[in-house]
């Protein structure tokens, strides 16, 4: 009896290494959705409009594309997700978390008194801010890793990792000055500029880390070319904290 139920138990656990595990959850593929769109037979104006509407993200390799073929969606089909799958603004991510972008609409100057006392000796600064006192992400180290997507046409180059001036309800961003004995500046300061190694992975896609570990304080990704004053816009990015 021993033996029976030995053997039994031996077949058991067979059986359980031999039969597939379906179960476990397998990478989703939004070629599918179109794929089994087309297979019910619907027109192919509807499918690009459902394309459209749609967030899908579609795996479109040469592969992808001949498996598409062979599964009988339509050349206007294909050509259509292609278009969708075109970027046509940035895509920014920080420790895998995606972020939305922000811009510095208000300005404000500083020092003006500083510049009257002095009878224009000293400069006056031009500071543009983001309402709120934190960023929109929290970084998990001091080292966060930044993802980004560009469109065609953008430069990685125009992207930089800018320390903020820290406010209680806001965050501050000196953009240019004017007066003094300089003259006029325009443009964010050497020094709140962290540096970055960049690694590309081709198509438009890159990873930004800081060369030195980002102390506590608020950042922003900056996107230099942003402003447009005339619009009083002091400039776009993706703001984020460090503890």
């Amino acid at each position: 009896m021993k033996r029976l139920t030995s053997l039994s138990a031996a077949l058991c656990l067979g059986m359980l290494i031999l039969v597939p595990t379906h179960s476990v959850a397998q990478a989703h593929n939004d070629n599918d959705k179109v794929t089994a769109l087309a297979a019910k037979g619907l027109d192919d104006d509807i499918i690009i409009a459902k394309i459209k509407a749609s967030t899908w993200k579609f795996q479109l390799g040469d592969d992808d594309l001949v498996a598409l073929k062979k599964d009988g969606v339509s050349s206007k089909i294909v050509a259509a997700m292609l278009d969708s799958s075109v970027l046509t603004v940035a895509e920014v991510s920080l420790d895998g978390h995606a972020m939305e972008m922000h811009t510095f609409g208000q300005a404000k100057v500083g020092g003006r008194m500083g510049s009257v006392f002095t009878y224009g000796m000293k400069s006056v600064k031009q500071k543009a801010f983001l309402t709120g006192p934190k960023g929109q992400l929290t970084a998990t180290s001091s080292s966060p890793v930044i993802m980004i997507s560009l469109p065609k046409g953008e430069t990685i180059d125009s992207y930089i990792i800018v320390l903020l001036d820290k406010k209680n309800d806001r965050r501050e961003l000196e953009v240019g000055s004017k007066g003094g004995i300089v003259g006029g500046k325009t443009g964010i300061r050497a020094e709140s500029i962290r540096k970055a190694t960049v690694t590309s992975f081709g198509e438009g896609s890159f990873k930004l880390v800081p060369t030195v570990a980002l102390q506590s304080g608020e950042y922003i990704i900056y996107i230099v070319g942003s402003a447009d004053t005339i619009k009083e816009i002091y400039g776009r990015g993706y703001d984020f904290s460090v503890l």
